[in-house]
Parts: structure tokens; sequence; C-alpha cells
């Protein structure tokens, strides 16, 4: 009881003397970069004999669920040599909360800047991240330590589900076994109100975050399953919103101009939801994006699809195109985007790089969410063609099966995805008249929903005599095999 009322008096003090600093003590001016405390960029670089990252494992409708609260405004892929990052660095439509958390070391904590390097190497090399997961770091004397590459509101790897739409700070030590230091106590309440006003966030607050009711400022532990931030963290969190809060008197979180989201000259205007395309179909929308740029936009300026863009295979073309004759600096602009989509479903990004009057800018994109939705595969058997059912061993003969499309995606005989008759019972079993898992090729290049399409078989009988049942369904690669009552090919096989 004697240590809880010592820790409360201990927070009044700070907070009386915290009142009375300037600016010229505000904890950002304690920031200490990369390059000072000696980060090597170059462990950013990927490198394929790197260890495979270490992730954490989110539910399979985790970026479907949240799809609004997961949006992404830029990313970034290469550095300024051109080398490709191991974790592009991504930025997040918004900053909603502040999560602290502790590193859990013990030693060399009189050395911060060589813990900081250990920190990075196993961050960034032995859990295969690319760099450290927390934004910044206090350390026990009160300095802070620039932590993730990539500056204002770039997402880390610090609290799982938490990561987007987050700022993870942590404070060198195990706060499980330790008490804050006063230096670290304070920088700490300093910092969170600076950011606070940065990005908006009302210390007092509260709000729904990934499907729970959070406080603005939390623990590791009020996201995920861990002891972090440490007990004697987690237990100042009240006082730490009070302290906080005072420092920032009257400051008006809701009016806060977040310039930290003008990551470019392009500022993509969100809607409320992320955009829903069906799948497998030319798709056209509009979306809006504001020119924060300090050049007018001409007819010249457009969006080219991001050729590097991961999930780039949910879709076959895409344009972007300016409406307006031009744009001037602070006003909105409509694009006009045509998609195809593919059958690959779910939530994802259209990732985009922009043409500014003709000239592309290679260090800037522009991530549109969407929801491709899931697609409906299903067949009518309609005709099974074969001109015998008696064939002696080793003879061929060619069948047609005719199946009407009645799913709502097309079939299409080539590409990745390419749909084809498979051996079913059991499925992909080797077939013993064609010596494969497939038996039946489809005829035309494309069958569109309500259309039919004809399966050629070429058959060898086998060299054993007997009473065949060959079963087959159609299997659509990489997707799915289309469920239905099965179709079989009943053939007598007769020695020469």
């Amino acid at each position: 009881m004697r240590k809880i009322l010592a820790l409360g008096v201990i927070c009044s003090i700070l907070l009386s003397l915290f009142v009375s600093f300037n600016n010229a003590d505000a904890a950002s001016n304690k920031i200490i970069s990369r390059a000072k405390w000696g980060a090597y960029e170059d462990l950013r670089i990927y490198n394929p004999d790197n260890p495979e990252p270490q992730l954490v494992k989110l539910a399979s409708d985790f970026y479907l669920r949240y799809a609004p609260e997961l949006i992404l405004k830029k990313i970034v892929k290469i550095n300024s040599n051109g080398d490709d990052l191991t974790w592009p660095l991504q930025y997040p439509e918004k900053i909603t909360k502040i999560i602290i958390h502790h590193t859990a070391t013990t030693k060399n904590l009189d050395d911060p800047v060589k813990v900081m390097k250990d920190l990075y190497y196993y961050h960034a090399i032995t859990r295969g991240w690319g760099d450290i997961g927390y934004n910044y770091i206090v350390d026990t004397k009160g300095n802070i330590y620039e932590g993730r590459y990539g500056g204002e509101s770039v997402i880390g790897a610090h609290a799982g589900p938490g990561n987007r739409g987050s700022i993870g700070i942590a404070v060198l030590g195990n706060y499980n076994d330790s008490d804050l230091t006063p230096e670290s106590l304070r920088t700490l309440e300093l910092f969170i109100a600076e950011k606070s006003k940065i990005y908006g966030i009302d210390p007092m607050g509260e709000s729904y975050f990934r499907g729970k009711k959070l406080p603005n400022i939390f623990g590791h532990s009020d996201i995920m399953a861990t002891s972090c931030p440490g007990k004697n963290i987690i237990k100042l969190f009240p006082q730490i919103r009070k302290d906080v809060a005072a420092l920032n008197g009257d400051f008006n979180y809701a009016n806060v101009e977040k310039s930290y989201e003008n990551n470019s000259a392009f500022g993509y205007i969100s809607p409320k939801d992320p955009i829903t395309l069906s799948p497998d179909k030319k798709t056209e929308f509009e979306i809006k994006i504001k020119n924060i740029g300090k050049t007018a936009w001409t007819k010249d300026t457009r969006l080219k699809l991001d050729t590097n863009a991961f999930l780039k295979n949910s879709y076959t073309l895409v344009s972007a195109s300016l409406k307006e004759t031009s744009v001037e600096p602070g006003k909105t602009g409509t694009f006009k985007v045509t998609a195809i989509t593919k059958t690959n479903p779910g939530f994802s990004y259209i990732s985009f790089k922009p043409v500014v009057n003709g000239s592309e800018k290679p260090e800037e994109e522009i991530n549109i969410p969407v929801i491709i939705e899931k697609p409906f595969f299903a067949y009518e058997l309609i005709d099974i063609a074969v001109p015998t059912t008696v064939i002696k061993s080793g003879d061929k003969m060619t069948a047609i099966v005719t199946l009407k499309n009645t799913g709502n995606t097309i079939w299409r005989n080539f590409g990745d995805q390419r749909i084809s008759l498979g051996a079913d019972n059991p499925r992909d079993r080797t077939s013993a008249f064609t010596n494969s898992t497939r038996m039946g090729y489809l005829k035309e290049n494309r069958v569109g929903p309500g259309q039919k399409g004809h399966f050629v078989f070429t058959l060898k009988a086998p060299s054993t005599a007997g009473l065949y049942e060959e079963y087959f369904s159609p299997v659509i690669e990489k997707i799915t095999w289309l469920n239905g009552n099965g179709m079989k090919l009943p053939i007598k096989v007769s020695l020469k």
C-alpha cells in the first residue's frame, strides 16, 4: 500500500513539474535518430538468405472483418537506392491508438545503444521482419530512440492485430520486475502528450478497435495474450492518461489537421467502406483524390497499376484516368477506374503509382481498398457423348462432355485458373484411361455464365480387361473443385 501511495505522490510531483515545461523541454527534442544510435540500414534490404518472417497468425477473415480500420494510404517497397525492402513502409489512413510496451530486456540497460543495436538485429534478421517493430523506444534515463524506419505514422510490428492504426512506444527493461524510473515516466508522458496532439487522440477517450472497446492509450496485453508492458506499467495507466490530458490542457483533438497523413501529393479520400467488386468481371467505379501538392494536375495525370503490388494476381487489367481537365492544388479530382477482377475473393488493395502531368512518381503509391465478392462455381450436366462403351485394350477413342456454366464466373481453357475435368472418387487420382489426374479439357477459350462448354476426352484403354467406372468432376486450377452429383463413364475393356 505504501508503495502504491508513493507512486501516486511521484506522479503528482512529476505532473506539477511537467506543466511548467516549455517547448524547449519537449520530449521530441530528445529523440535519438537511427543514424545517431548507429542503425545499419542495409539490414532492411531484402535478402533471400535471411530467415522467413515470424508473423502473428491472424484469423482468416481478419482483413475482411476490420477492413474500414485497415486502410492504407501509402506503401513504399524500395529504398532510395532502388533496393527491395524486406518490410515495405506502410502508412495507415489514420492513427487512433497509442500502445505501450516494455522490451522485457534486463541486460546492458546502462548501455542503451548496444541494446538498441541488439534489438534491431533480433527483430530485423532473427525474426525476419526487416526492421525494429516498435516505433519508438524510451530508455531508463528518459532518452527516446527512433525505432521503425519511415517517419511519422509508419506502421510497426508490435501488437499483432493492432499494428495498423497505432503507434508503439516501448520502454527498455522488464516492468514485471522493476518500476519505471522517474526519468522514463516523465519522458513517456510528455511524448504521449505530443503524439496525442499530432494524431488528434483524446488521452481520456476510448473507441472500438478490432472489435473491442479500448482506451486510446493502452498496453500490449489489452489486445494480445502477453504480460507486456509489465504489471508495474499497467497499474500506472489510469494516472498516465490523466497526466497526459492535463499536459495538453484544453486542446481540441477533434479539430486536428492530420498533416502526417499527407505523405505525397495525392490525398486519397476514402469511402466509408471499401469498394466492393464482383469476381471475374469488368467493373468501372470512381475514386476521389485530393491534390495536396503544389502543382495543378492536367489531363496527363493518371494512376498506373503498380506491377509489383501485392495481390496483383487479383486483377488482369486496371486503369485510372482523370475526369477533370485540370485540378488545382487543394482541390479534389475524380479518377475513373476500370478493373477486371479474377476470382481471388476477400479484402485487398489495388496499388497505383501516380503519374503527375505525364511524369511518374516511383517513390509514391496510392492504395485503394477493395473487397472482391466470393465467386460462385456451379454447373449442370447436359450430355455425355461416347462412340462406344466397349473398347479393346490399347485402342483409343474421343468422348465429349457438355456442361452448362450455372455459376457467376467465366470458365477458361488457359492460364493458371483454367478449368478441366479431373479424375474423381478419389479426387486427383490417376485415370487408367489418360494416365493423368485430368481427363477432359475445355474446347472453347471462354464459357461465360449461362453458356455451354464442351470438354474433350482422349481415352486410351488400359491393358487390363474389365468393367471400369471413370468418375470425374470439373476443377478450376488453384481455386476449387465444383460440387455436383458427380459424373462417370462406364467403360468395358476387352482383350484384343
